[in-house]
């Protein structure tokens, strides 16, 4: 890797050997996608992660790592920031029909330019707050990756789902213990560590039960 550009060689090999190995098939999108990331990174502060491993690890990986937890065909992502991790999950899953929601317009110019860039016809973008989307808007599975404290984004994602959708969440280990306490209409599934090796942040995984 030079100057952080990413080749499709690069991300091939650094899928072999994890749960994302199959994802090796989508590696020149996918690094079409990191080269997006990094080059609009640099004006509009999309990512904290500059070091091209990190990049890899946390932006691509860890947000891969999650593909086992999706249900359904209709999947959205809520304040989805840079598409993480809606984008890599939408590039490796075209039979599913993505949703990513963002309330911030510099971000939303970045996700219809790298959709319209890698042809994802997968992939709606939404320029509003999950709370501010039409009624009645249910999803089988709603992604959230460091969107809100736990009590604050169930009530977000509580509106796009309904009775047997799954929520599931990058979040720090010490957040994801907090998901041990919920109300009534949502049930503890999984947490497990997110990413390759478990190096980095977990999994949780909820499911609406009411």
């Amino acid at each position: 890797m030079t100057n952080a550009q990413f080749a499709a060689e690069d991300v091939r090999a650094r899928l072999t050997g994890t749960d994302s190995e199959s994802a090796r098939a989508y590696a020149e999108p996918l690094a079409a996608f990191l080269n997006l990331l990094t080059k609009w990174n640099r004006v509009y502060n999309l990512t904290g992660f500059t070091d091209p491993q990190q990049l890899l690890d946390r932006n691509l990986l860890e947000c891969l790592s999650i593909s086992t937890f999706l249900a359904g065909t209709d999947i959205a992502d809520v304040g989805t920031g840079a598409g993480l991790p809606g984008l890599p999950l939408a590039i490796t899953e075209p039979d599913r029909q993505f949703t990513l929601i963002e309330s911030r317009a510099k971000r939303v110019h970045f996700l219809r330019h790298v959709v319209g860039e890698l042809g994802l016809d997968n992939v709606l973008i939404e320029h509003s707050r999950a709370e501010d989307l039409p009624a009645g808007a249910c999803f089988a599975t709603v992604l959230g990756r460091a969107v809100a404290a736990p009590p604050k984004l169930l009530a977000i994602v509580r509106c796009l789902t309904q009775p047997g959708s799954r929520v599931v969440l990058l979040t720090s280990p010490d957040i994801g213990t907090a998901y041990r306490q919920l109300p009534a209409d949502f049930a503890l599934r999984q947490i497990v560590p997110a990413g390759p090796d478990g190096k980095f942040g977990v999994v949780v995984h909820l499911e609406r039960i009411a």
